[in-house]
This record gives C-alpha cells, sequence and structure tokens, in this order.
C-alpha cells in the first residue's frame, strides 16, 4: 500500500487539506493594517468593518475540504479496488477544483462588499486582498491528484497486462 507512489501523492493531499482547513486564507489590509480576515468556514471583519460579520459566511469551503479529506482517505484504503480508487481520485480532484472556484467567488464577494463600506467611510482609500500561502494548496492538491490518476492507471494497465499473459 505505502510502496505505491499513487499512495503518496493522496496523502499529501490528505495533510495540505488538513493544513488548509484549519488556517486562514486570505486577508484584507487598509493602510497596513488588517481590517479583514477569511478562513474556510469564517469572514471575520475587525473594528468598524464589524458590519461585514455574517453567520452564512464561507462555510461551503471548509465542506468541500472534508469531503476531499474524506475521499482521499477512502482513495487510500481501496488500495486493492483501483478502479473506485481511480474514481474517489478523479471526484475528488473535481471538488477541489469547485473550491478553487468558490475561493476566487467569495474573495470577489467580500472584496466588493469591503471596498463599497471603505468608499463609503474614507473616500479613496480601497482595501487590498493578500493571499496566503495556505491558498496554493488546493492547486497543488489537484496537481498532487492528477498524478496519483496517473499511478492508479499505470498499475491498473500492469495488472490486465498481467492478466493477459497467463
Amino acid at each position: 500500500m505505502i510502496q505505491r507512489i499513487q499512495t503518496v501523492y493522496l496523502a499529501l493531499v490528505l495533510i495540505l487539506s488538513f493544513v488548509g482547513l484549519i488556517s486562514t486564507v486570505g486577508e484584507w489590509t487598509v493602510a497596513n493594517a488588517v481590517v479583514a480576515h477569511f478562513s474556510n468556514f469564517t469572514f471575520g471583519a475587525e473594528g468598524h468593518f464589524k458590519a461585514l460579520d455574517s453567520t452564512s459566511g464561507p462555510w461551503c469551503l471548509g465542506v468541500l475540504l472534508i469531503l476531499v479529506m474524506f475521499l482521499s482517505t477512502m482513495s487510500i484504503m481501496l488500495f486493492r479496488k483501483r478502479m473506485r480508487q481511480l474514481r474517489l481520485t478523479i471526484i475528488s480532484t473535481i471538488l477541489l477544483v469547485g473550491y478553487v472556484a468558490a475561493y476566487a467567488v467569495f474573495a470577489y464577494y467580500y472584496q466588493l462588499n469591503l471596498e463599497q463600506l471603505v468608499s463609503a467611510e474614507t473616500g479613496s482609500v480601497t482595501p487590498v486582498f493578500h493571499l496566503r500561502l495556505i491558498s496554493v494548496f488546493p492547486v497543488l492538491s489537484i496537481i498532487l491528484n492528477c498524478l496519483a490518476i496517473q499511478g492508479i492507471r499505470k498499475d491498473e494497465a500492469l495488472v490486465r497486462s498481467l492478466d493477459r499473459i497467463r
């Protein structure tokens, strides 16, 4: 199980998803002061920007990462059933692409709301969004999933070729 390279890739996806789940993925600053932060379950604003705090935050991002973690764990456990492992890894990759798209939509939405609030208070100062290094982890996970898919396909091709020889 562990000697297969796709298991290592899937384990790395699991680790990156967990670290991304518990970390802040972005923040907004105005005049070098952090006014809001963005994680996978919450959007939090500081000071007089508290009006933007909402109970319906970006919780779907966290749910997507939890699903990716679950699918990666299941893929690791299904090392003998390569076709199921392949399907689960493909679904995990699709969920990660959805995560990246949803992340961009939420970041854009909160950017617009912050710009409206800041321009109403200060005039011409606009908030600046700063990505954290953690926000690159889903893209790395997509790449690792693609590498795992290649490894699973190679294993399946090898098993099928050995079945033909017998």
